[in-house]
C-alpha cells in the first residue's frame, strides 16, 4: 500500500511539475525577448549524479603546520538538484531550485600520514544544501533581464564539536544579474556581473552569456568565463557535448589539530577547471542518462581563516596568503547521472 501511495504522489507531482515547467520553457523559447534559442535542450528538472576524481597527488605547505604530501585515492561527489516553476507570465518567468551534495576525500596513506589537513579531511562528509531563485523579465520587445540568486550552507556543520559558530559561518551566497538581447530565434547574448565562489574566493567578475544554434546539429551555450558547452545533436534522443567549466566552492570545516585550535572553523576553498566530453542519451523522451569523462586542472586547494573576504581583483584570487596552501595535480574524472526533463509527448497528449 505504501509503495502505491508513493507512486501515485510521484506521478501527480511529475504531471504538475512536468507540464508547468515545460510550458514555461516552451513559451520562453518562442518568445522574442527570451535568452533561450531553438535547439537548446530543456533544462534539467530533476537530476541525480555521482562524480569521482581518482588517484592524484597533493602537496601542501604552511607556516603553522609545515609541509605535507599525499595521494588522494578517491574524491567522490554525490549531488541532486530539483527545479520547479513559480510564476509563468508573458513578461516574467520565475523558477525555484533546491540542491544537495555530499563530498568525501579518501587518502591512500592516511594510516601513516599525520599531516593535519589530510587527517581532518579523510572520509569527512562535506555537505552542501541550499536553494536558488531564477528571474527572467522582459525589458523591451527583444531585450531581457536575468537574475540568479542562490544561498547554500557548506561544510561539516552537523558535527557536535563545532556547534558554537553561527549559521552565517557556513552560509555561502551568490548572485548573477545579466542584461541581454534576443537577436533572432537562433542567437541571443547578454552581459552582466557575477558574485560567486566559482574561482574559490568570494569574487565579483564580469560575465558574458552567449547562446547560438548554428544548424540542426551544432550549437553553443556559454556563460563566460565560467562555462562553455559546444553541443552536437546526433538525433532527438542522443547528444554529445564538449564542455569547459570552472568548478569552485568553499567549505567551512573544523580541523582537529592543536596548532589550529584557536580557529573554531576554517574555510577550505577549492577551484578547478574541468574539460570533458559528455554523452546524453534519452532512455525515454523525459528520462535521460548522462555520462561524462574528462580531465580536471587544479586552480585552488587552500585553507584560510577569512570568512567571506570580498575581492574585486582577479590577481588576489591566485595571490593570497593562506594558512595552508596546497597544489593538487591534474587528473582524470568520470561522472554518471540521471535527469528528468518534461515530456513533450505528455504535454501534447494533455493538450498543452
Amino acid at each position: 500500500m505504501l509503495r502505491k501511495i508513493i507512486s501515485l504522489v510521484g506521478a501527480l507531482l511529475f504531471c504538475y511539475y512536468g507540464v508547468s515547467y515545460a510550458q514555461i520553457q516552451m513559451d520562453s523559447t518562442s518568445l522574442m525577448w527570451s535568452p533561450r534559442v531553438k535547439g537548446m535542450p530543456l533544462p534539467r528538472g530533476i537530476e541525480v549524479s555521482y562524480k569521482a576524481n581518482i588517484d592524484y597527488h597533493i602537496s601542501s605547505s604552511s607556516d603553522l603546520i609545515g609541509m605535507g604530501k599525499s595521494e588522494i585515492q578517491k574524491n567522490r561527489l554525490f549531488s541532486t538538484k530539483f527545479r520547479f516553476p513559480i510564476i509563468n507570465r508573458t513578461d516574467i518567468k520565475v523558477a525555484g531550485g533546491f540542491s544537495y551534495s555530499d563530498e568525501e576525500f579518501k587518502f591512500d596513506d592516511i594510516q601513516t600520514n599525520d599531516y593535519p589537513l589530510y587527517r581532518s579531511l579523510n572520509e569527512k562528509n562535506l555537505k552542501s544544501i541550499g536553494g536558488s531563485l531564477y528571474f527572467l523579465h522582459r525589458v523591451k520587445e527583444k531585450s531581457f533581464i536575468m537574475l540568479r540568486l542562490s544561498g547554500k550552507f557548506n561544510g561539516d556543520y552537523w558535527k557536535e564539536h563545532i556547534g558554537d559558530p553561527s549559521q552565517e559561518t557556513f552560509l555561502k551566497y551568490e548572485i548573477t544579474p545579466v542584461f541581454g538581447w534576443k537577436i533572432n530565434d537562433s542567437k541571443s547574448w547578454g552581459i552582466g556581473l557575477s558574485y560567486s565562489f566559482s574561482f574559490g574566493e568570494p569574487f565579483l567578475f564580469p560575465v558574458i552569456v552567449y547562446n547560438h544554434t548554428f544548424n540542426t546539429k551544432w550549437g553553443v551555450e556559454a556563460l563566460l568565463p565560467a562555462r562553455l558547452k559546444v553541443r552536437f545533436d546526433i538525433n532527438q534522443l542522443t547528444r554529445v557535448n564538449f564542455n569547459s567549466r570552472v568548478v569552485g566552492g568553499s567549505y567551512s570545516i573544523h580541523m582537529d589539530d592543536r596548532e589550529l585550535s584557536d580557529f573554531k572553523t576554517l574555510e577550505l576553498r577549492r577551484s578547478e577547471l574541468n574539460l570533458f566530453l559528455n554523452l546524453e542519451k534519452g532512455i525515454t523522451d523525459w528520462l535521460w542518462l548522462d555520462i561524462a569523462l574528462g580531465f580536471r586542472f587544479n586552480l585552488k586547494f587552500d585553507v584560510t581563516s577569512d570568512n567571506h573576504r570580498f575581492t574585486l581583483s582577479g590577481n588576489k584570487v591566485f595571490q593570497q596568503d593562506y594558512i595552508i596552501d596546497s597544489y593538487a595535480q591534474p587528473g582524470r574524472f568520470m561522472k554518471v547521472g540521471l535527469y528528468v526533463t518534461p515530456s513533450k509527448k505528455l504535454i501534447e497528449k494533455l493538450g498543452f
